[in-house]
């Protein structure tokens, strides 16, 4: 297939990760992305063994797996007694099942060997300072128009510009947008600073109604990622880098064991952040034209499953090989989205309903759900499941 110009929107890990994977497959490719700098915010993310496959098929995943550090047990604590629920599997377990390993890594690790990859294929492909505003497309091209004033014409393009997707607006138009009622927080904290019990058991989540507090180590038990999610209808903000209170996370769980709410009392005054978590329909169909979508741009995910950048590269690895496997992009565009897109909304759909069983509202209590593992999605190959056909979608 002939296409000399193809542009990415997004420089986040749905969008590295698609550049990587048309760059293995022999396609040179554009990557515009807002930030004046390539890097990632946040802080920990969970690369399962669905989107190890593909990591290490395109040569990023034994470095990924080097950052991280083993993974040890994890275990699922009752909110208020600390009593061990559950104990999920250590990372050896599933190497031994899946083939690919588990790791809770920075998402910036992620992100920087991501980066690393691509612009050692090619110095050129990155463009920073490039905020998508708008896109016009005919049956020659696709051009894009940023808010620099800049403008730039491709045969095709990939929005991967998030949940929050400008180009999604743009070519499928707005969407309704929901708020979850749940409230989300994160912090960092060093592992000197962690209380006795919770450096004994590193690797837990305490469950209960309403709520659910996460912990575990990043960069080789350096530094202790914490997130919780609790249900709130009065927070509607979105966004990652809210400032929020200590005081306020502490009396959120002020019902919760007392291991969990001394690691709260030991997060340092302004490093504690918070968001609203928003809900948007799957797409019903990811490509319009010479635009398809990919990752979040697709079908945000919430983060009960732990499976947004898991899925976003899943994603990538398939639009990759479908561009390797046509003889069109509209063929391509086609293998892909009929690849893709009952696994990935229906992962989105999974989310919402894990929600409610950890947080015991479809069971009273605290219940540790059928998690990702337990639902099968570890399974799945982005390397070798089979490919649909185009079938009756087209691109055009």
């Amino acid at each position: 297939m002939e296409l000399s110009r193809i542009s990415i929107v997004g420089g986040g890990i749905g969008g590295l990760s698609a550049a990587l994977a048309l760059q293995h497959f022999g396609y040179r490719v554009t990557v515009f992305e807002q930030a004046r700098e390539l890097r990632e915010i946040g802080a920990g993310v969970v690369i399962t063994p669905n989107a190890m496959h593909a990591l290490n098929y395109l040569g990023v995943g034994e470095r990924i797996a080097r950052e991280a550090g083993p993974t040890e047990a994890y275990l699922i604590r009752h909110y208020q007694t600390g009593d061990v629920i559950k104990v999920r599997a250590t990372g050896t377990d599933y190497v031994e099942r899946f083939g690919a390993s588990y790791h809770q890594v920075h998402r910036a690790d992620v992100h920087a060997a991501l980066a690393v990859a691509i612009i050692r294929n090619d110095p050129d492909c990155v463009f920073l300072g490039h905020c998508f505003e708008t896109l016009t497309q005919d049956t020659r091209q696709v051009v894009v128009h940023f808010d620099n004033g800049k403008t730039y014409a491709s045969d095709i393009l990939i929005g991967c510009d998030g949940g929050v997707s400008k180009v999604r607006a743009s070519v499928f138009g707005d969407r309704v947008v929901n708020y979850t009622g749940q409230v989300a927080f994160r912090a960092l904290v060093p592992m000197a600073n962690l209380p006795a019990n919770i450096a004994k058991m590193p690797y837990a989540m305490f469950v209960g109604v309403n709520r659910a507090l996460l912990h575990y180590p990043l960069r080789h038990r350096t530094i202790m990622n914490v997130i919780s999610m609790a249900r709130e209808p009065r927070w509607q903000d979105e966004g990652w880098m809210i400032p929020a209170t200590i005081e306020e996370f502490s009396e959120l769980h002020s019902d919760f064991h007392s291991d969990a709410r001394e690691l709260i009392q030991a997060i340092a005054p302004g490093t504690l952040f918070k968001w609203g978590l928003r809900d948007r329909e799957p797409l019903p169909q990811y490509t319009k034209g010479r635009v398809t979508m990919l990752g979040d741009a697709a079908h945000p995910m919430t983060p009960f499953l732990g499976q947004g950048a898991c899925i976003a590269i899943e994603d990538a690895m398939v639009l990759g090989r479908a561009f390797a496997a046509a003889s069109s992009y509209g063929e391509a565009f086609a293998i892909y989205e009929n690849t893709r897109k009952e696994r990935a909304n229906g992962v989105q759909l999974a989310s919402r309903q894990q929600a409610d069983e950890i947080q015991g509202v479809t069971q009273r209590g605290a219940n540790p759900g059928a998690d990702a593992d337990v639902r099968g999605l570890y399974r799945y190959n982005p390397v070798t499941v089979p490919l649909a056909s185009a079938g009756e979608l087209t691109a055009a």
